[in-house]
């Protein structure tokens, strides 16, 4: 008598697709702080001060950081949780993070609501406007993904058979995270 064959495998034409799609987003920011570099570089040369002194503090920006580090573990967490089809840790997994995306966006509206540069103050204003906007947004798409995901695990469709769907939204999710990393040291730190 012989086995019954096994499952075939199902394409992974769902982190492909998600792949292109965080490539292209990477793109975008990447020709975002390429004419922020090049701007700031070209001010600090004629010696014009790119932001008004204390205008960009390093702790609201750390404590971003340390949030979005701590989202990519437990993005890893959750993918792991899926893999080993641990439901109770995937729920957490993914509410945790979804949960430290949005403290993420809302210290971040606190600390521009604080700073209180107005968007039109400068080329430097409005371009740090543009790359933290634009972050922002990414993250909020990033929620409303692991939010669905977190609904699906919820209905009992996220199992390791169908782990592609967690390993999507990571893939993009560490793109968030890298992305938010190039903010900190260029902007925040850097200034």
């Amino acid at each position: 008598m012989s086995a019954a064959p096994a499952a075939p495998t199902r394409p992974r034409t769902l982190v492909v697709a998600s792949a292109f799609g965080t490539g292209s987003v990477l793109l975008y920011f990447g020709g975002l702080f390429a004419l922020y570099f090049s701007i700031r570089a070209d001010a600090m040369a004629w010696g014009t001060t790119w932001f008004p002194e204390g205008a960009i503090q390093l702790v609201p920006g750390g404590m971003n950081m340390a949030t979005m580090a701590l989202s990519a573990i437990t993005m890893g967490w959750a993918v792991s949780a899926v893999l080993n089809d641990d439901r109770v840790h995937a729920y957490l997994a993914l509410a945790l993070t979804a949960v430290l995306g949005v403290a993420m966006v809302n210290q971040t509206a606190f600390y521009f609501a604080d700073i209180g540069l107005p968007i039109d103050a400068s080329e430097a204003a409005t371009l740090l406007f543009v790359i933290v906007g634009s972050h922002l947004v990414m993250v909020a798409v990033g929620i409303i993904w692991l939010g669905l995901l977190l609904l699906r695990a919820l209905g009992g469709q996220d199992t390791s058979r169908h782990r592609d769907l967690v390993s999507a939204a990571a893939l993009y999710w560490y793109a968030v995270v890298a992305v938010y990393s190039v903010i900190w040291i260029g902007i925040y730190i850097a200034k």
